[in-house]
């Protein structure tokens, strides 16, 4: 008598050789390859295909995701189980098969792993609503793959989630920075928080308004503190300046401390310039602001990497301290005085 497909599953889970196992995985993934499976056939087949992966090697595995990826008429029940798979299988499900509908894809960015919906955001032509899911827990190393993906669909509300989280990732505003499909008032909120050499690539590619742009940013600084919480920063570096304890080393106690306002107005009070002036010279200059800060306060070389840092944590910062950047700090410090970095920081804060 012939086995019922429910008892040929059953006998099949009782093969304990796992060589014996893995041929008849691999055989019976040849067999669903080979030609289209009937509509009766193909839930039979995948849950064949799932058992045998019970217990299976990982090269077992492996192969049998390879050789499914590639059929478009894979039982989509065994291909979706194997996207779930550890990540070395599950990627070349993720990456390759053209069986994932819209839906299990979106199942995949709900419930696998963050390798998992590392791969998914890669995977080219994704369409909204799979974007929409992978960008909703706002994690930095998805949206930064899915900015990087130029392949796949962004919304409105995915590329605000980006660039929520782009204020506290420089790779993120970067990955963002280089897509071409992003509106002209997209691209310049993005441009506030880009150094330099980004703005300039944006204002060409996008025609933004250069006037526009440096006025938001300039507004942006001096919006960033309460003036109730300016005051209090006043007092206390005006007390520090009469009992004579404002130095370098009061300003860096103030940035370690994450009191962002109290080394704006002692590093400006030690500059002599205004804290509006250094705010506006920092979102405009970036680390050449920064450095000549640290020469006119009169602080060490030494102690810029830290400050560098606590900016950049801060989400102030919006150059990496490496390459160029660590290039522009030291050529400030190797060409300025200290009066002559308080006079070009008092112009660059000059648009106040």
């Amino acid at each position: 008598m012939a086995l019922t497909p429910a008892e040929a599953v059953t006998q099949l889970a009782k093969l304990k050789d796992p060589s014996k196992r893995s041929a008849l995985a691999i055989g019976v993934t040849d067999l669903c390859i080979a030609q289209p499976l009937s509509p009766t056939a193909d839930p039979v087949a995948g849950q064949l295909l799932i058992t045998l992966t019970t217990g299976a090697d990982l090269d077992s595995k492996v192969a049998m995701a390879e050789k499914l990826a590639k059929c478009k008429w894979a039982p989509n029940s065994a291909v979706k189980h194997l996207a779930f798979e550890e990540i070395k299988v599950a990627s070349i499900i993720i990456k390759k098969s053209k069986c994932l509908t819209d839906q299990d894809l979106m199942d995949i960015a709900k419930t696998g792993s963050t390798d998992h919906r590392r791969h998914l955001a890669n995977r080219a032509n994704l369409r909204l609503a799979v974007t929409d899911t992978l960008a909703g827990p706002a994690e930095p190393v998805i949206l930064r793959a899915l900015a990087n993906n130029d392949t796949a669909e962004i919304s409105e509300n995915t590329l605000d989630i980006c660039l929520t989280a782009a204020k506290d990732h420089p790779k993120l505003r970067e990955a963002l920075a280089r897509r071409h499909d992003l509106s002209t008032d997209y691209a310049t909120q993005l441009c506030i928080m880009l150094p330099t050499n980004w703005r300039e690539e944006l204002y060409r590619r996008f025609g933004l308004d250069k006037e526009k742009v440096e006025s938001l940013t300039v507004e942006a600084a001096l919006g960033a503190s309460s003036a109730g919480a300016d005051k209090i920063a006043e007092e206390a570096v005006n007390n520090a300046e009469d009992d004579g304890t404002l130095d370098g080393n009061f300003a860096l106690t103030a940035l370690r401390a994450n009191d962002s306002v109290l080394f704006d107005h002692s590093i400006a009070r030690l500059c002599n310039v205004s804290p509006s002036q250094w705010r506006v010279a920092l979102a405009m200059g970036g680390v050449r602001a920064a450095a000549m800060a640290c020469q006119a306060a009169g602080l060490e070389k030494t102690a810029y990497p830290v400050i560098h840092r606590a900016l950049q944590a801060g989400g102030r910062m919006h150059q990496t301290l490496e390459g160029e950047a660590m290039s522009a700090a030291a050529n400030v410090f190797r060409m300025y005085g200290k009066e002559k970095a308080a006079k070009v920081l008092r112009q660059m804060g000059s648009k106040v």
